[in-house]
């Protein structure tokens, strides 16, 4: 069990300078879906989120009396993702450097990003690269940090991204695998809780090619809350079964009572308003191509959706049906999920 506190930590003392011209390591940070509890988790229920084991990398060079900091980019992100996050990612990364008391006034840093992941609304790319970041930093100047200090680096990167970030997607980032999540409402404490699996599993995520306004579609979920209590009291009940479920189907190895639970839960999300035409028509080729289980992951009304296969085979095959005759799917990538046994951050 892990409760991330959403209060900024005491940095490093004295700003370190770097123990070498350039890192060696090879830095990664994961990306993420949501599996279970879209929207609900505002409300204090547990979702069930993955960190898939594509990654973003970060590799560090010192650039001598150059000030400052330049970001070679070159994840295979979607057409125009690396030119609308600039601002926030400059942002962010101030964030982490600040954060880590890293001076670039003198002797600057060249900041390269690649890897795997594609960069996309939904899959947690910018969580990606902060951790991604403070991982590369950690061995360029010797900082020295545990697991957690580089996930709370991560965290307050993602300011720049997401302002008032919940922790869900930079402790996906930093650790990886299968994590539970819930937000005690009265302490705002989140409390994270490794959920072992003993078995790969194979993910198709398919965007959409749309993206929403989260406060939007948040705003949204509450005014139903208060409008509509008793409809949406059933609609959180239901999910508190669906979760309860998945937990015991993924402990028992049961890929095919978890897939029928994302497509209960995406019935879930479209319960809350936060599912849209495209999203349904993604989740119903899926079925029709045999998806074990298919799913809206995120905001919603737009982003993304996940999909499950059996193993990688189907996955191929669905995925190369979805990119021929799903209209609505715009792009479609194969991600995989780690095992993972321990059962401890």
């Amino acid at each position: 069990m892990f409760y991330f506190s959403m209060t900024t930590v005491a940095s490093p003392g004295n700003a370190p300078t770097p123990v070498k011209a350039a890192t060696e390591g090879s830095h990664r940070g994961y990306g993420k879906v949501i599996l279970f509890g879209e929207h609900v988790v505002v409300y204090g229920a547990p979702a069930v989120v993955a960190g898939v084991a594509e990654y973003t990398t970060c590799e560090l060079k010192v650039l001598p009396g150059k000030p400052g900091w330049e970001v070679v980019d070159r994840r295979p992100a979607v057409p125009g993702y690396i030119v609308e996050k600039a601002h926030e990612q400059k942002l962010a990364h101030k964030l982490v450097l600040d954060h880590l008391k890293i001076d670039t006034t003198v002797n600057g840093l060249q900041i390269t990003l690649a890897g795997p992941l594609v960069p996309t609304s939904g899959i947690g790319a910018s969580a990606s690269d902060v951790v991604a970041l403070s991982r590369a930093l950690n061995e360029l100047y010797d900082l020295r940090l545990n697991e957690h200090q580089i996930n709370h680096s991560a965290w307050v990167g993602e300011g720049g991204y997401h302002g008032n970030p919940s922790g869900v997607d930079n402790t996906a980032a930093t650790f990886g695998g299968l994590l539970t999540y819930q937000r005690d409402l009265q302490t705002k404490k989140a409390q994270f809780n490794r959920l072992p699996c003993a078995s790969r599993l194979h993910v198709i995520v398919i965007g959409t090619g749309m993206t929403s306004s989260t406060t939007k579609v948040l705003s949204d979920v509450r005014e139903l809350s208060v409008k509509q209590p008793a409809a949406f009291g059933a609609t959180m009940k239901r999910y508190a079964s669906i979760y309860n479920r998945a937990q015991r189907a993924i402990k028992e190895g049961d890929l095919q009572g978890l897939g029928r639970l994302m497509y209960e839960c995406h019935e879930v999300c479209q319960a809350l308003t936060v599912s849209c035409r495209e999203l349904d028509a993604i989740v119903a080729a899926c079925r029709r191509l045999g998806a074990i289980g298919a799913k809206m992951s995120g905001t919603g009304r737009g982003g993304i959706a996940v999909a499950l296969a059996a193993d990688q085979q189907q996955q191929r095959y669905i995925a190369a049906e979805l990119a021929k005759s799903c209209r609505e799917a715009k792009f479609v990538w194969q991600y995989s999920i780690a095992p993972q046994t321990e059962s401890k951050l």
